[in-house]
This record gives structure tokens, C-alpha cells and sequence, in this order.
């Protein structure tokens, strides 16, 4: 080697620097950093030098913040300079190699990337993904009509890639498809959730339904007759009140609403009202519940029981007149009937003839049962003259007595 002159030295450095290759990938150590250049320790016996513009730098940092002396540096060749022996290298390019073959696997396969918009025009936006810049046209931004491409700048938007042309440097991205995808699933999801909340709304009326029919099935069972219980009015018809004894409805009619005659419903009752009342009947097979508000013990028909019998005399108030005879009110609660044949020991043609509604009469109890209501009166019986009683004149075996028309005569 000594014995080489200047331009056979010259001739094996060119020799050997025609090895290199650009485009290759090669590796050195870093022996100097300035602010312009990265200068490399290559194992071919050549000095690397990496321009500061060929680093992927992040804005405001400089090579001395990213690479430390005798860190391996990997980078792709793009010019060995026989001059002066220098290769120069760029960790961008080979950057740029690796990330273009991840955005042709993620557009071949159809996947997302996060890009970040750095540049807004007119037309659209430009965005950075790693070591490459890519545009963003207008109508690609958002589902919406965008008027002002400012308003994107700075964020991190995911993307479809819709093309890749490496010769022309040109990678065209898609936000507005990843939107609308997002807007579907969102509607997707809350048409599912719509239909959970529906179909668990349903199951839950469902459910509730079986439960209070069961509960309706045992409050039905647990009836007796005869038993009070508390309920609600819920409905007034003009024949009665439905009453809910907490799951099942009976009908009070207006008949069992008071002991006393009630002409309307709501005069005793409105809806809302809680009453008490009195299984009066069970029908299991209509499931029909027949109530009463009248009070068993306060029945007045029991009471008159025990102050009258047949023949009792009582003060009644006529009622209604038909063509038959006269009702009337004996006690409030107890009504009885007073036929037109018992009105008058003479014969009466008219009920009005003796007596009209309004009117107080004295009559005789002729007919009493209390356990079915009935009682009949007569005002005739009030006016008939006692029979005589002819029992003293009539010993037996006494033939001086003579015959009965005898004795009348004689009495007379």
C-alpha cells in the first residue's frame, strides 16, 4: 500500500465506493453531530453523512436531541460522492419505505390510520402520518358540508387511505367514509338499543301482567262471603259502582249501597272514595264479585225484627201508589206493602181514594219475614170490630143453653 501512487489509491477508493450501491440500506455509528449533519462511521471505510433535512423531525427539535454519539444509525444510501469519499445517507427515505408499506397493506386491506392535520386550503387539508404528508380533499372531511377547512386544522382524525400513487408522492385519505361509519354504527346502536329497551319494556309488562294475574288468581281465591274488605271506587254506572279490592273489581249495586232507597249513584259514592264493603257473592266461573256497603249488623230488617211482630201496630209514610196498593216506609230501610184490599173495610176503586204519597198512615202488620224482606200492612184490619168470644156459653153437656142465635138474641 506504501508503494501505491496518489492515483492508484485514488483508483481502489473509487474501486471500492462503486460497491455501494444507492438505495441500499446501510448502518453506521454516529461520530459527529452538528446541527446540519449526522456524520456516521460506516464499516466500508467510508465516512456517512446525514443532512438534517433527510431526519424526521419533529418541529423545533434538532438532531443533537434525537441521536447520541456511537448510537446506530440505520438509513437508506442516495448518493456516494467519489470526490470526496462521502456517502450520503437519509433515515427519512428508508422511513418513508417502511411507512408506505404500512399505508399499502392498510388501504389494500381496507384499515384505519390516525393522521394528523397540519395545513388547511381551499380545497381540502393536508395531514401528516408518520413520515408522510397526504392530502385530504374537501368533499372527504365530514359527513356535513364543510364550509371553513380551518376549523380541522390541529386534529387527530381516523381515515380510510383511498389512494397511493408513489411516483407522483400523492396519498389521498378519507375521513368523511370513517364518519359516516361511525354515524351508522351509532344509529345501528340505538336501533338495538331501542329494540333491547323494547323488547325489555315488553318482557317487563309481560312479566308485571303475569304477576298481577297471578296476584289477581289469589286475592280471588282468599274471597269469602260475608267478609268485609277495603277497596276503591274506580267507575259509576246508573246500576251500581265498581269497587278494586286491590287487584280484582266487584259491582256494588245501588241496591247494596245504602239500607235506605238511593236514586243516584254518586249521591252515596264517587270515584276515588275508599270504601269499606261486604262480599256479598263469588261467581269463580266469571269471575264476578258481587258487593255491598250496607253493614250486616246495622240491618234494619234485623232490628225491626226484634221490635214487631204480626198484628204490631206501626206508623208508615206512602212511598210510591200503584194500581194495587200503596209502599211505604215503616223504618228507614224496612219498606212494606199495603195492598188496596186492606186499605178500607168498604171497597176502594182508586188507591188515591184513601191514601197519597206523603201521607202518614197507622196500619196493622198482617205478614212479617224479616229474612226475606217482606212485610205486609192493612189499615182495614185497624178498623175491624173484635169478634165476639162465645166460649163461656158453651159448656159442654149444658142443654139449657140453648143455640147460639138464641143467645145473641138474648144478649141483644
Amino acid at each position: 500500500m506504501e508503494n501505491l501512487t496518489m492515483q492508484e489509491l485514488l483508483d481502489m477508493q473509487e474501486q471500492e465506493l462503486s460497491k455501494i450501491n444507492v438505495g441500499e440500506e446501510i448502518t453506521g455509528k454516529v461520530a459527529r453531530i452538528t446541527n446540519d449533519e449526522l456524520t456516521l462511521k460506516l464499516e466500508v471505510g467510508f465516512d456517512g453523512v446525514i443532512p438534517a433535512g433527510e431526519v424526521n423531525l419533529a418541529k423545533g427539535q434538532t438532531l443533537a436531541d434525537v441521536y447520541k454519539l456511537d448510537e446506530e444509525v440505520t438509513g437508506v444510501i442516495t448518493n456516494v460522492s467519489y470526490k470526496d469519499a462521502t456517502i450520503k445517507i437519509s433515515i427519512l427515505k428508508l422511513e418513508q419505505q417502511k411507512d408506505l408499506k404500512e399505508l399499502q397493506v392498510a388501504m389494500d386491506e381496507h384499515k384505519t390510520i390516525t393522521v394528523h392535520t397540519v395545513k388547511a386550503l381551499d380545497r381540502g387539508l393536508y395531514a401528516s402520518y408518520k413520515s408522510h404528508n397526504m392530502f385530504m380533499p374537501i368533499s372527504q372531511i365530514d359527513t356535513k358540508f364543510v364550509k371553513d377547512t380551518n376549523e380541522y386544522v390541529g386534529m387527530d382524525l381516523e381515515c380510510y387511505i383511498k389512494e397511493i400513487n408513489a411516483r407522483k408522492n400523492r396519498i389521498i385519505i378519507s375521513h368523511r367514509e370513517v364518519a359516516q361509519e361511525i354515524l351508522d354504527a351509532e344509529r345501528q346502536e340505538k336501533r338495538e338499543k331501542f329494540k333491547a329497551e323494547r323488547e325489555a319494556e315488553r318482557a317487563r309488562i309481560k312479566a308485571e301482567r303475569e304477576a298481577a294475574k297471578i296476584a289477581r288468581e289469589e286475592l280471588f281465591n282468599s274471597l269469602e262471603v260475608g267478609e268485609k274488605r277495603t277497596g276503591k271506587v274506580t267507575n259509576i254506572m246508573s246500576y251500581g259502582a265498581f269497587i278494586d279490592l286491590g287487584g280484582v273489581e266487584g259491582l256494588a249495586h245501588i241496591n247494596n249501597l245504602s239500607w235506605t232507597r238511593v236514586a243516584d249513584v254518586e249521591s252515596v259514592v264517587s270515584v276515588g272514595d275508599e270504601v269499606d264493603v261486604y262480599i256479598q257473592d263469588i261467581n269463580p266461573e266469571n269471575k264476578r264479585i258481587a258487593l255491598s256497603l250496607k253493614n250486616p249488623d246495622e240491618d234494619p230488617w234485623k232490628k225491626i225484627a226484634e221490635e214487631v211482630s204480626v198484628g204490631s201496630h206501626v206508623t208508615a209514610k206512602v212511598l210510591r201508589i200503584i194500581d194495587k196498593g200503596a209502599f211505604v216506609e215503616v223504618k228507614p230501610g224496612v219498606e212494606a206493602y199495603l195492598p188496596i184490599g186492606e186499605l178500607s173495610e168498604d171497597r176502594v176503586n182508586k188507591v188515591e181514594d184513601v191514601v197519597n204519597i206523603g201521607d202518614e198512615v197507622k196500619a196493622a202488620i198482617i205478614k212479617f219475614n224479616p229474612d226475606t224482606k217482606r212485610m205486609m200492612l192493612s189499615i182495614k184490619e185497624l178498623t175491624r170490630e173484635p169478634e165476639e168470644d162465645f166460649s163461656q156459653y158453651m159448656s159442654v153437656g149444658d142443654d139449657s143453653m140453648g143455640t147460639i142465635g138464641e143467645l145473641i138474641k138474648e144478649k141483644n
